[in-house]
């Protein structure tokens, strides 16, 4: 089961905060360069996504953030909705539409309260979002509320499971830097280090395992569930960042990247 949070600490206006005084994703200039960096990145998002595949659809983003994704599927044809918890990513996501010439709807809102009608997208996705939520199962809920018959959803979200989270936060941080000495517990030490915050925010961050994952969207009443890890990156862990070329490329074949991938349908 999923540890409760606090209910003395608002973990939404953490993440207002965070986000608004550094909005989540690549530094770039521009939204072409968000969406390069971005490709740069994370080249296995793509697929994952399946920006291709919606063509012609509705999709949903839900914690769109600066819109990359929602970028991505309307270069692919779909239309394209965007709801994000921060006014700031809001203000981005519309500008970077915008930049590219592409439409799309971008409005302010909480993922555990999405303000569409049931049955309203054939699509939806969540990228890096669904882990800094208080109540995950109701974001769920309300994902698969909002879909049609027949439509899918994919979940992106941190992975227990990762050489990221053992090495670089364990290991790393929580060991060898003895964070865990001070922060007492593994959530506070993820915390603290793994979103940038030049406000010092600290934002709620979970990890899930695989069956976990799977678990929660089974009880919100998604088939066909199936739940994978990315591709391991050598830039993952301290370990592994300076590894020759040869090294780098055998290790992306490993199931052991940051991300969990979800993907789940509504009869």
């Amino acid at each position: 089961m999923e540890t409760p949070v606090s209910a003395s600490v608002d973990y939404k206006q953490r993440a207002i905060e965070l986000w608004t005084a550094d909005p989540c994703g690549p530094i770039a200039d521009s939204a072409v360069g968000l969406l390069a960096a971005r490709r740069e990145y994370a080249p296995f998002m793509g697929g994952a996504l399946d920006y291709e595949g919606a063509a012609g659809l509705d999709v949903l983003d839900v914690g769109c953030g600066q819109g990359i994704d929602l970028c991505e599927y309307a270069f692919a044809g779909a239309r394209v909705t965007g709801v994000d918890l921060t006014p700031r990513h809001v203000e981005l996501a519309r500008r970077h539409l915008d930049e590219l010439g592409l439409q799309g709807t971008v409005v302010q809102g909480d993922g555990e309260a999405l303000p569409f009608a049931d049955a309203a997208f054939d699509r939806v996705s969540s990228n890096g979002v669904l882990h800094h939520t208080p109540n995950m199962p109701a974001a769920l809920s309300e994902i698969y509320r909002v879909l049609r018959p027949s439509g899918r959803a994919t979940i992106i979200v941190y992975n227990r499971d990762s050489a990221h989270y053992w090495i670089e936060q364990v290991l790393r941080f929580g060991v060898l830097e003895r964070q865990l000495l001070s922060e007492r517990k593994m959530s506070n030490v993820l915390s603290t280090n793994v979103e940038y915050s030049s406000l010092r925010v600290r934002p709620l961050v979970r990890v899930y395992s695989r069956r976990i994952l799977r678990r929660f969207l089974l009880d919100a009443g998604f088939t066909n569930v199936a739940v994978k890890p990315s591709p391991l990156r050598s830039a993952d862990t301290f370990l592994t960042r300076h590894l020759p070329q040869p090294m780098q490329k055998a290790l992306a074949r490993l199931p052991l990247g940051w991300y969990l991938i979800a993907r789940g349908e509504r009869q």
